[in-house]
């Protein structure tokens, strides 16, 4: 079978925009992104991967690190997991040109501790991630108020969920969308053990489980009535 010129000329756009490159957020414990540069082509897809304990993704600048770039810059929202082989909810961006994507974790903390990484990172090194890190460390986390500039991508779903100017809500399904809710979008509490909490990424005041408890504790209790009757 023979291709015209033209034909694989036509192919291409659809092959570059099929390309997904992974990155992992703070797997085994480490406070870093693998790999934290990466060279993606316009229309490829980088997909955000996260890992115990709290983690997130925003985009920054170079020169104004662990802060969101605009009010339009992307933010994954708080991923929260206790699962070693990680959330299986993700988080990805559509690479729209080939410009520099600098990005941090917004976790409090993180980010001046170094956590951040680039895409398509210059070859001017003086702007490269050393020089990032240096300028990220002791800085101070703004992380943004909504969840946008993104897709969720849910394990099971039909399609995903565009996360472009939605702030996302707490689930009780094994893994979830990730929150804007509480300090820095993470929550008020720590992780639960139960992997439906753990993965959401939320504070459970709330939340799903806490009202079935409280549904199934009224049960025992008009039940109980019935008897003394």
């Amino acid at each position: 079978m023979q291709f015209s010129r033209s034909s694989l000329l036509a192919l291409i756009p659809a092959l570059v925009a099929a390309e997904t490159t992974t990155v992992t957020v703070g797997k085994g414990g480490s406070l870093t992104f693998e790999p934290s540069t990466a060279m993606v082509p316009v229309g490829g897809t980088v997909e955000f991967k996260f890992f115990p304990m709290k983690h997130s993704v925003a985009q920054g600048a170079f020169d104004a690190p662990c802060k969101p770039l605009s009010a339009d810059s992307f933010w994954s929202g708080g991923f929260a997991t206790s699962d070693p082989a990680g959330n299986a909810t993700t988080f990805s961006i559509t690479v729209k040109d080939d410009k520099p994507i600098y990005y941090y974790c917004a976790f409090p903390g993180h980010c001046g501790q170094g956590m951040v990484g680039i895409i398509n990172p210059p070859s001017d090194t003086s702007m490269g991630l050393e020089a990032y890190i240096a300028n990220a460390m002791d800085k101070d986390t703004v992380a943004s108020t909504k969840v946008q500039g993104g897709t969720v991508n849910k394990p099971g779903a039909a399609s995903s969920s565009s996360a472009a100017g939605n702030s996302s809500s707490p689930t009780s399904s094994g893994s979830a969308a990730p929150s804007a809710s509480g300090a820095g979008g993470y929550g008020s509490s720590p992780p639960a053990t139960s992997s439906a909490v753990a993965a959401s990424g939320a504070s459970t005041s709330g939340s799903p489980v806490q009202w079935g408890i409280m549904v199934g504790l009224s049960a025992v209790g008009f039940a109980f009535g019935g008897l003394l009757i």
